[in-house]
């Protein structure tokens, strides 16, 4: 087998192990991520997890960084398709607040109970939050430019403010508090409040 070829097989192994740890903190929560649980879920061996991961709290700041990356991955996609800024920051805190199947909002909820226990995770999650309320002000900056967001918008306040807003209705959802309709109509009401020339 090829270096190149070892290389593709590991890093399927990782990104399968990453994607098991996902599944795991989201069913079962990450205080009791187990690298067993993982492997089984993984179709793969303890040992072979501990090979890639010599601790739970690694695997877990591993795991919190894939899915990320994998949701950012895939808004970018659809953010590209979109014709203007104004546009683009409404989707993407509608995903914020209504992810795809495939995204859980249980993760990052999960991920910030760890936080206390765990001092290495606090930096990367405070890394991709900024990463996110920045993106938000960004695209409202694009939207400026566009024509789509009026110029007398803060996109730096605006943006942060709007990314509270979906933050906290996440969480509302998260706790059944509100169903998603209720929480798009919050959020546009709160988007139109912002943009308002």
């Amino acid at each position: 087998m090829s270096t190149s070829t070892e290389a593709a097989t590991g890093g399927a192994r990782v990104d399968e192990i990453l994607r098991a740890a996902c599944r795991v903190v989201v069913e079962d929560g990450a205080h009791d991520l187990r690298m067993a649980t993982v492997a089984r879920q993984a179709g793969v061996s303890k040992a072979l997890v501990h090979y890639y991961f010599s601790t739970r709290q690694e695997l877990l700041r591993a795991a919190f960084v894939f899915a990320e990356e994998e949701r950012e991955s895939t808004l970018d996609a659809e953010l590209e398709a979109l014709p203007s800024g104004a546009a683009r920051v409404e989707r993407a805190l509608v995903r914020a607040i209504d992810p795809d199947p495939d995204e859980s909002p249980a993760l990052w909820n999960e991920v910030w109970s760890s936080l206390r226990s765990d001092p290495e995770l606090r930096p990367l999650v405070r890394q991709r939050y900024r990463g996110w309320a920045e993106r938000i002000v960004r695209l409202l900056t694009e939207g400026k430019a566009d024509g789509s967001v009026p110029a007398v918008v803060d996109a730096a306040e605006a943006g942060w403010r709007l990314a509270a807003i979906a933050d906290g209705l996440e969480s509302i959802l998260y706790l059944g508090l509100f169903d998603v309709e209720r929480a798009r109509g919050l959020l546009s009401s709160a988007l139109a409040r912002e943009l308002a020339p």
